[in-house]
């Protein structure tokens, strides 16, 4: 019994030949390399892509002047105020001459309250026009009517307010081009 294990530990003798083993892997190795390669020139490309797009939009509000903005809203106002409830319209209309107010002029209107802008522009002198200060108590006075109170009449209040706030902001612009100045003004106190 111990011949045997001798005979099977035995090296091959001279005249015998060996098996020719090639070392290659069970699976070709190029499909992986290949969709490895496609993957990331696909994520390379779609980041690109995205950053393009993200660099190359432009914000449409800001083409547009303080004037156009505001004008622009109250248009888009008056076209859904047959879906609109009185006060959601007279919302949007002081908030649109409020952001106009602001962005032109510099007013920290758009952050006040009504008795706090009117105590304001009573002791303080500011760059909106004399004409455009006594129409904006006038409106937002009424704005705030229309905004809180639940008048029976409302509705038919909320058109001429709309066109009223048009007109300030018409008087702003012809008093900013009779001055021959269209840019944000500090706020001055007396």
């Amino acid at each position: 019994m111990n011949t045997f294990y001798c005979f099977l530990a035995q090296p091959p003798g001279a005249d015998e030949l060996f098996d020719i083993v090639i070392l290659t892997p069970k699976d070709p190795v190029w499909p992986l390399i290949l969709w490895t390669t496609s993957i990331i020139a696909i994520l390379i490309g779609a980041t690109a892509l995205t950053i393009w797009v993200i660099r190359s939009r432009k914000p449409v509000g800001s083409s547009l002047s303080p004037k156009e903005r505001a004008t622009a809203r109250f248009r888009s106002v008056q076209q859904r105020s047959d879906e609109l409830k009185a006060n959601e319209i007279m919302l949007e209309v002081s908030d649109s001459l409020k952001d106009y107010l602001a962005e032109q002029y510099n007013d920290p209107l758009r952050y006040e309250t009504t008795q706090e802008f009117l105590a304001r522009i009573s002791r303080e002198t500011t760059q909106l026009p004399t004409a455009a200060q006594e129409q904006v108590r006038g409106f937002v006075v009424a704005a705030d009517e229309m905004k809180f109170g639940n008048t029976s009449n409302s509705r038919q209040k909320c058109l001429p307010l709309i066109e009223t706030a048009e007109g300030i902001v018409n008087i702003c612009e012809a008093n900013d081009q009779g001055r021959g100045s269209n840019r944000k003004l500090p706020t001055h106190k007396a």
